[in-house]
């Protein structure tokens, strides 16, 4: 399972991408936002079936939302 930590992680990583990217910025700070988010969320495993990875749960659920 994906800890607060590597998310947290993830979303400073966007951060920093975002600065030094300027053509790309607001994708990154949006990148940055939804990993920010999902590190405040908690995840239950029970309501997800207990069986699946959170983060790929994660991941397949912003596959399937229509990009800005």
């Amino acid at each position: 399972m994906t800890s607060y930590l590597e998310l947290s992680s993830r979303a400073a990583l966007c951060r920093q991408l975002a600065q030094r990217e300027p053509k790309t910025r607001a994708y990154w700070l949006a990148e940055a936002e939804s990993w920010s988010r999902l590190s405040r969320e908690t995840i239950d495993l029970e309501r997800t079936g207990g069986e699946a990875d959170p983060f790929e749960q994660f991941l397949a659920l912003i596959a399937r939302q229509p990009r800005l």
